[in-house]
């Protein structure tokens, strides 16, 4: 149910959505056509949809693009609990139905990875195919302070401007909610859900990225029914921001 509606912007107009009882933001971008591909972008832990624009106004030219807000964060509105990575996937499978989109490719960054697996889990046959970018988080490394660190240390790949959008969505999202969604995020067993996707999966990540090692996801590779990596070079963990032609591509199943 649309409950609101901002203006159109750069060819996206952001509309306020009630998605499984919850109210969020979601860009609109594109239209769906006879052989293009229509795309879901799920954000990760802290941020926003923001990042994805680049990546975002490619992918329009091929089809319809949903950029939603998770719940708490971004311009969505704040729940009254924090969700687990089961429930943001409710909401998002609730967004997709309603939005009409069919056989859509979900693409996930970081904390996102592990939303669209659920989603693709959960509603098998959904998917055209599922995209995973810097997945996380591998066993062995399942702490706040792992992350943390790890994050921080991407933090030199990455260009000012995307730094200032990541900086700028965790303030907005305050510090409570970003603590509290880290162990939902921890704990979510991501090696264990891919093996239940039926869509082909994509792993990709920068080869600079020390957030997703190369390791992890050729672990996670291994689990799944029918999985490929993929490593760009020279890029960190929002690999998508500065290479976005590249990671369209990929979206849209075109070989490297």
């Amino acid at each position: 149910m649309v409950v609101g509606e901002g203006t159109a912007s750069g060819g996206a107009v952001t509309r306020r959505v009630v998605a499984a009882g919850y109210e969020i933001a979601v860009k609109d971008l594109g239209q769906s056509r006879p052989g293009g591909t229509d795309v879901v972008l799920v954000h990760g832990i802290g941020v926003s949809g923001r990042y994805f624009g680049p990546l975002a106004r490619l992918l329009a030219r091929t089809g319809r693009v949903l950029v939603p807000d998770l719940p708490g964060f971004g311009a969505s509105a704040d729940p009254a609990h924090v969700l687990s990575i089961e429930e943001h996937a409710h909401v998002l499978l609730d967004l997709v139905r309603s939005s009409g989109l069919v056989n859509p490719v979900l693409v996930g960054h970081s904390m996102g990875a592990q939303v669209v697996t659920e989603m693709a889990a959960q509603e098998p046959g959904l998917a055209q195919r599922v995209v995973l970018i810097g997945p996380v988080t591998e066993p062995g490394t399942r702490s706040a302070l792992r992350q943390a660190w790890r994050l921080t240390r991407d933090a030199r790949f990455e260009t000012r401007s995307a730094n200032t959008i990541m900086l700028t969505d965790w303030l907005r999202a305050g510090p409570r909610r970003y603590l509290a969604t880290v162990p939902p995020m921890i704990d979510y067993p991501l090696e264990d859900r891919l093996p239940i996707v039926k869509a082909p999966v994509l792993l990709v990540r920068g080869a600079r990225d020390p957030v997703a090692p190369r390791d992890f996801l050729e672990r996670l590779a291994a689990r799944a029914r029918s999985a490929t990596v993929v490593e760009v070079p020279d890029e960190g963990h929002i690999v998508m921001y500065r290479r976005p032609e590249v990671v369209a591509g990929l979206c849209r199943g075109v070989p490297r």
